[in-house]
């Protein structure tokens, strides 16, 4: 190497993604737990590459049978973020881990108050050394666990089904090597968790589905928390739909037996009773009680079959609780984090396809260095820029400029958009553009 050279250092790795308090705590709780090790060569990079909030959209029988057609406590509110984890393999980065979540916080509406979805999870077998992988997806998912229990969240629920062969969660193509786990063993992976989140006092407590809903004394439907993209809101739309579809053959053979009897010749003289009777089941009050009656009825099968599917399905789904929901010392949740502007990892879908389009694969070590190189560039472009093919965001207020932007001609990709330029300033030069074309420099 020539005297005074200087490497330059890769302005497109992950440790120079934007850092956040969330990445930030569970970088140091992974990295801890390796230098207790003695791997103090392995350095893990935590960063949380997409956060936005969205709404949850309460699915149609739902709602038409719970909520008023004018009350916007139909849709929910939360935080959607994406999480991925980067280790270094011979000086390259390497994506191993990553999890999609969705915050309900203290804003939302009763039913998912204070409490996380962890909706996918995926990793790929290349985190070295291989001893202490499981160890070190356990220390990812215990950091984020222990971090929003500070935040005050109460619970976490947990979808753990396995993946079926060759298909993707959030990575495209896994190592040959790398086995799908059984459901068993996956059952297995979070109960091992879970024991170490509560040897930590991280954990409270964690049981099924199935078992939470009887501890919980579960009667309604809207007792059940409603997650984007989760199992349990089809599953209650198919449960009214075959609720309806029995009282639709209900009603049709009540029609078929009154027009049976208004047919024959037996002839029926009411009593005196009977019309007293008769006129008080016209009333409003006599038609309310039977209104009230039949929902209990209605309520009371629909529960019937929630918990017959909670009861199949216990053993893919937990319920993990970080704190007591009646404590009075919880604080309003507030996420010092900003709002992370990123369409290619808000949500799975645009990176799935990305990386399907473009055979960005993680079938090997070699593809996945080179997807990651990929992804990091995208990431790097991508976070808090506009993705649009002619798009600018502002290096400041980090938003979309659909004005006269003012670019640096010395900083590299800086550009501030007119309102941060005039408040804000920069100290180099700068040339203003519109519309693509050169208007001037300053």
């Amino acid at each position: 190497m020539a005297q005074g050279f200087k490497p330059v250092e890769n302005k497109f790795s992950a440790k120079c993604l934007k850092q956040t308090q969330l990445g930030e705590f569970i970088e140091n709780r992974v990295n801890d737990f390796l230098r207790k090790k003695d791997c103090n060569t392995v350095r893990v990079h935590i960063r949380v590459v997409s956060s936005s909030d969205k709404f949850t959209q309460v699915k149609d029988l739902m709602r038409k049978k719970y909520f008023d057609k004018d009350d916007w406590s139909d849709k929910i509110p939360y935080r959607s973020k994406t999480i991925l984890a980067f280790t270094e393999i011979n000086r390259f980065d390497v994506c191993f881990f990553g999890f999609y979540v969705q915050e309900y916080g203290t804003n939302s509406s009763f039913l998912n108050s204070r409490c996380v979805y962890l909706s996918y999870l995926d990793s790929v077998n290349f985190f070295s050394p291989k001893k202490y992988r499981t160890d070190v997806y356990h220390e990812i998912l215990l950091g984020y666990m222990n971090y929003v229990k500070l935040m005050g969240f109460v619970k976490v629920y947990i979808w753990a089904c396995p993946p079926l062969k060759d298909s993707d969660y959030i990575f495209h193509r896994h190592p040959n090597n790398q086995k799908v786990p059984t459901q068993k063993r996956l059952q297995t992976w979070y109960n091992r968790l879970f024991k170490k989140g509560s040897n930590e006092l991280i954990v409270t407590s964690f049981k099924n589905i199935f078992d939470q809903a009887k501890e919980d004394n579960f009667k309604s439907a809207t007792e059940l928390p409603y997650f984007e993209g989760d199992f349990w809101p089809n599953v209650i739309e198919e449960s009214i739909k075959e609720i309806e579809m029995e009282q639709q053959n209900q009603m049709q053979a009540k029609l078929q037996l009154d027009e049976y009897v208004s047919n024959s010749d037996v002839s029926l003289c009411p009593s005196l009773f009977e019309k007293e009777n008769a006129t008080f089941m016209e009333t409003t009050m006599f038609k309310s009680l039977v209104n009230n009656w039949h929902f209990q009825q209605w309520e009371q099968e629909l529960t019937a079959k929630l918990y017959a599917a909670m009861e199949k399905h216990k053993d893919v789904y937990f319920v993990v609780c970080l704190n007591n929901a009646g404590s009075a010392n919880l604080p309003p949740i507030s996420d010092p984090d900003d709002i992370i502007n990123c369409d290619l990892m808000d949500g799975r879908d645009a990176f799935l396809m990305m990386a399907r389009e473009k055979h960005y694969e993680f079938s090997s070590l070699r593809r996945a260095i080179f997807s990651t190189m990929a992804l990091l560039y995208e990431l790097h472009n991508g976070t808090n820029k506009c993705l649009r093919k002619d798009g600018y965001s502002c290096n400041n207020c980090q938003r979309c400029i659909t004005e006269p932007r003012y670019h640096c001609l010395e900083c590299d990709d800086f550009d501030l958009c007119s309102n941060c330029f005039t408040t804000v300033g920069h100290n180099h030069r700068v040339e203003k553009y519109k519309c693509n074309i050169n208007v001037g420099k300053l």
